[in-house]
């Protein structure tokens, strides 16, 4: 597949992108309950992983940084990506609600980025920490019980 910093930084171009369309593109915030609970839910593991990941360990690339240190607590002990579940669970229930042809499609763009992006990190994961690949055998990448 491809390699170096251009795919790294394409993943986070069209990441961002779909995010900022998907949140522009309609209300914030769910009207109906079940939505707004999803919505507060990706909120909520977004909030969490960050916190847990320690946002100085954070980067924005597919790429692990220099010196961070694999987290494998909390959250991350059952999602490798929470991050990614986090976008998803809150643009998804913003699709749901507010529906458009085009915001589905951005959706699903921004769906399809997110799981080449998380494969392409996990490439260089377990180049970088010795103990990824034991990690990666006791855990989920974005969806408990199904991926």
């Amino acid at each position: 597949m491809f390699e170096g910093p251009f795919i790294a930084r394409f993943f986070v171009v069209v990441q961002l992108s779909s995010l900022f369309y998907l949140l522009f593109s309609g209300p914030w915030i769910a009207d109906y309950p079940l939505l707004l609970g999803l919505e507060m839910a990706g909120l909520l593991i977004g909030a969490v992983a960050i916190w847990q990941m320690n946002p100085s360990n954070i980067n924005v690339t597919p790429i692990p940084k220099t010196g961070g240190r694999l987290v494998t607590h909390g959250v991350y002990k059952v999602i490798r990506h929470p991050m990614y579940l986090a976008q998803l669970l809150v643009v998804g229930a913003l699709v749901i609600e507010h529906y458009s042809h085009l915001r589905v499609a951005i959706l699903l763009i921004l769906s399809v980025n997110l799981i080449f992006k998380l494969n392409y990190e996990e490439t260089h994961l377990v180049k970088h920490f010795e103990g990824y690949e034991k990690y990666r055998q006791s855990s989920w990448r974005l969806i408990p019980l199904i991926y």
